[in-house]
């Protein structure tokens, strides 16, 4: 009997059913955000035919892909392989970890991918992506430039302590 029902899940096993061996596949899905950065030359459409391409990967083979996102070509704050720009992409998924270690190591192997991190999270979150968000930060303000405005905003409370610290001196 017990024969009989292991031949009965490992010709499920193919079929897609998640009755097969539940508590192999499917139990322990988890969520997991990825970032990789491709190379300057690349066009967005390689980019984002490489972010398919991965997502694919991960749907084939059992887990499933809430999100992706390209999020544009960037300045890198240091060069990586020299490239002093690179294309953002992320994606979202539900995956196990052994479908994590092969897409790590698929994206190590490929050449157009300069820097990846795959992190394991919680919940996703429902607002714009912070990249996204990132980009318009500071568009209300007139400049883009956040650590200029960081700085100002600095200098700006040193010299109300200073200046508060004098008017207690006075006194």
């Amino acid at each position: 009997m017990l024969i009989s029902f292991f031949l009965r899940c490992i010709n499920n096993l193919g079929s897609g059913e998640w009755g097969a061996f539940p508590f192999i596949i499917g139990k322990n899905m988890t969520l997991y955000e990825n970032i990789f950065i491709g190379r300057q030359d690349l066009s967005q459409q390689q980019i984002e035919a490489l972010g398919v391409g991965l997502g694919l990967y991960i749907s084939q083979n059992g887990g499933t892909v809430v999100r992706s996102e390209y999020c544009g070509l960037r300045k890198l704050a240091y060069p990586v392989k020299k490239n002093h720009k690179g294309h953002y992409y992320i994606i979202q998924m539900k995956a196990t970890g052994a479908i994590v270690a092969e897409l790590n190591r698929n994206m190590k192997i490929n050449e157009d991918i300069i820097r990846h991190l795959i992190v394991k999270v919680d919940a996703f979150e429902d607002k714009e992506n912070l990249i996204s968000q990132a980009k318009s930060y500071g568009d209300d303000m007139g400049t883009k430039d956040v650590g200029y405005r960081a700085a100002n905003n600095k200098i700006d409370m040193i010299k109300e302590e200073s200046g508060e610290e004098k008017s207690e001196a006075k006194e």
